[in-house]
């Protein structure tokens, strides 16, 4: 840094120096006012020359004195235009006593610190869980939206398109809010014993949906009750989408119980987990908070599919982030 005070220095020189010497401009004297000038020594005239008569030595003085301010100010804009262009380390690589004085009407280029880069772990996301929510949207669905936006923490919403078609304000808050969006059908048959233009209709019509009401297009689907086969992945893959099942199942369509649902996902969840729940259910919803912060207790982050497994092979069936 020190080697930049001379920089400094003389660009501070040159500024003041190149804008005095234009500021200070005499007015043009004529011979008259030169005669007017002439002192006579040993005359026996007064003084013509006396400050304070009117004399043409006050316009001279006046004059002086005016273009000396103007010359000190125009060394000053000058300096402070100079200073405010330099970069921040330059900037503080001025003394304190040498920087100019800020003018409010003078705008100071300000350049914003860059924000700081995610940790490597967090570029692999390698504290992540995938939190998942299935059979929405649904009325309560705005709750769990409400406590993971408080909780600044996101998740994956598997939706089904009739549902998607009824509410679809939710799911555009879904979407605004920076979760993640998936396939789960149309209307949630086994796809495992569909036909298979079944199968594709389900997924084209829920993706219309989506995309619809959204503008997205998922690149995730998850087949309802977990029940697929290679017709389900294929037709998944096909339209650039990943199958995700999970490593852990809260069971909570089954005891539909907070605190166990709390329970269960926080204690058995681990670094690259997916956990399924359902946001129809109200003490599922009441469970996000405990969830969340029980998660993050562990040293783990709860965040969509999107966010943990970046770029999904198409047609893959992720249990995990593996």
């Amino acid at each position: 840094m020190k080697r930049l005070l001379p920089a400094v220095a003389s660009l501070c020189v040159s500024v003041s120096v190149a804008v005095a010497a234009g500021a200070v401009t005499a007015p043009h004297a004529g011979a008259a006012d030169l005669t007017k000038l002439q002192l006579f020594a040993g005359s026996s005239m007064n003084p013509i020359l006396t400050p304070g008569t009117g004399s043409p030595i006050d316009d001279t003085s006046s004059f002086i004195a005016a273009s000396s301010k103007r010359a000190d100010q125009a060394v000053q804009d000058g300096w402070r235009q100079a200073y405010n262009q330099l970069p921040p380390q330059l900037r503080d690589a001025v003394p304190p006593q040498l920087r100019p004085k800020q003018d409010d009407s003078v705008p100071v280029t300000v350049i914003p610190p860059a924000e700081p880069s995610p940790s490597p772990a967090q570029q692999r996301c390698d504290d992540c869980v995938a939190i998942t929510y299935d059979d929405g949207p649904a009325p309560g669905t705005e709750r769990l939206l409400d406590v993971f936006k408080r909780k600044k923490a996101h998740a994956t919403f598997f939706v089904v398109g009739q549902n998607a078609n009824a509410y679809p304000h939710i799911l555009r808050r879904i979407r605004d809010e920076g979760h993640t969006i998936g396939n789960h059908t149309f209307d949630h048959p086994d796809l495992a014993h569909a036909g298979d233009g079944a199968i594709a209709q389900q997924l084209d019509d829920t993706n219309d949906a989506i995309e619809k009401h959204t503008g997205v297009k998922p690149r995730w689907m998850r087949p309802p009750y977990g029940s697929y086969d290679g017709r389900v992945s294929r037709e998944a893959g096909a339209r650039g989408q990943s199958l995700a099942i999970w490593d852990v199942d809260t069971m909570d369509w089954s005891h539909r119980d907070t605190a166990r649902t709390c329970s269960i996902a926080v204690s058995n969840a681990q670094a690259g987990s997916i956990v399924l729940m359902h946001d129809i259910h109200e003490p599922t919803v009441n469970a996000a908070e405990c969830i969340i912060d029980g998660l993050r207790g562990k040293g783990l982050r709860p965040v969509g599919l999107d966010e943990m497994i970046k770029r999904p092979d198409a047609g893959h069936v992720y249990t995990n982030a593996e």
